[in-house]
């Protein structure tokens, strides 16, 4: 009876976490650069726009838009900028495996009332939610892509089509797209 409410009150809170989180999120979503320059130069920040030519970094908190030419460019590391995500479905997935766990571990050596079994269980929960939380930051610290020029005979072309899906310009063109009319 209790594993019942349990489960339904689990799947409850992971239904209005996951609901509110991913109804929430921003369309667009926005890439941390660091750049390294062919002299050994280093800038950071939000990956605002490229073009044929340039890349367009945004720092924080500053709201500086600074311009680096492509042809001076020797890498780029892209980290994403929200990882909220990640984040809470680490923390649910950790609390579920570790509340199954110990209910099953209940089930074999059972607790001496239902509040101690209850106690145990939110607690085992509690401690895997906390568990799965700081391993997803870990994970999502880690992830990240680095893109260096592929193409020697244009390597302004070849680092603008790796960079510029991840740009927040470009994502919004994409978003902002509307059906041509004249199609019809």
């Amino acid at each position: 009876m209790f594993l019942r409410r349990y489960l339904v009150l689990t799947a409850w809170i992971i239904g209005s976490f996951s609901i509110e989180t991913f109804a929430q999120q921003p369309l667009v979503e926005e890439y941390r650069v660091r750049i390294v320059t062919k002299e050994g130069n280093r800038f950071r920040g939000v990956l605002d726009a490229v073009t044929d030519s340039q890349l367009y970094v945004e720092t924080r908190p500053q709201h500086w838009r600074r311009r680096i030419p492509l042809s001076a460019i020797r890498k780029v590391v892209i980290r994403r900028e929200n990882k909220k995500t990640v984040l809470i479905t680490g923390a649910v997935i950790g609390a579920l495996i570790v509340g199954f766990i110990s209910n099953e571990s209940l089930r074999q050596n059972p607790a001496r009332s239902p509040v101690a079994y209850g106690l145990t269980l939110a607690f085992a929960s509690a401690g895997g939610a906390t568990a799965g939380l700081i391993l997803s930051s870990a994970i999502g610290n880690v992830s990240s892509r680095v893109i260096r020029p592929l193409d020697p005979a244009n390597p302004e072309g070849s680092l603008r089509r790796q960079l510029e899906p991840f740009s927040v310009e470009y994502q919004q063109d994409l978003l902002n797209r509307l059906p041509d009319k004249t199609s019809k």
